[in-house]
């Protein structure tokens, strides 16, 4: 893909996930992690909570650039309105593995794009759901063996070993990875048209 946008493009994060992910698109980018500690408050919408994350992480990187475009994400899982993180440790991605087995849940991510000097920005959300299937107390401690599922939200990576757990996905499979591509190009090609842009 031609890369259509002239001015410089910065990828906020600090997920390699992204960065692989973004390179499919054919743009050319730098990467400025964000220093942003997430923190989750309670009762408020999955939606919500992800564009504001993703906005926190584009709008920290923004305030350190003069003139270019910042790309930002936020991905959370959700299992019956409970906020699944990174398990903590082996028993942790078992209690995980074992809550998601046999059941569906959501995965939500928040993007966020903020132009500089403008301060112009575009924020969407998408979710993908997953349905699992029933798995096994050998299956989960064989893959807990493996280490993939240690610094994955959910415990599990479905570009990886745990697509083996996956019945259905119902969406986005980029977005389950992390970076919804279909939402993210959508969304520059929309910025330079300048369309539904506002400033903050």
């Amino acid at each position: 893909m031609k890369n259509i946008i002239e001015k410089r493009m910065i990828l906020a994060t600090n997920s390699s996930r992204r960065v692989a992910l973004l390179k499919t698109l054919g743009y050319c980018f730098d990467i400025i992690p964000h220093n942003i500690q997430e923190s989750i408050p309670r009762n408020v919408l999955p939606t919500d909570l992800v564009q504001n994350l993703a906005f926190m992480k584009a709008n920290d990187v923004a305030e350190r650039v003069n003139n270019a475009i910042i790309v930002s994400a936020d991905t959370l899982v959700f299992h019956k309105k409970n906020i699944i993180g990174k398990p903590k440790d082996a028993r942790d991605a078992k209690r995980i593995l074992s809550l998601l087995s046999n059941s569906e849940h959501s995965i939500f991510t928040g993007v966020c794009i903020i132009e500089m000097p403008s301060k112009k920005k575009l924020l969407r959300n998408e979710q993908t759901r997953i349905t699992m299937r029933y798995i096994s107390e050998e299956e989960i401690e064989a893959y807990i063996q493996s280490g993939e599922p240690m610094d994955k939200a959910g415990a599990y990576a479905i570009q990886g070993e745990g697509k083996k757990f996956i019945e259905e996905i119902d969406g986005s499979y980029s977005n389950v990875v992390g970076l919804p591509l279909e939402l993210v190009l959508e969304m520059l090609r929309n910025f330079i048209k300048d369309a539904n842009a506002e400033k903050f």
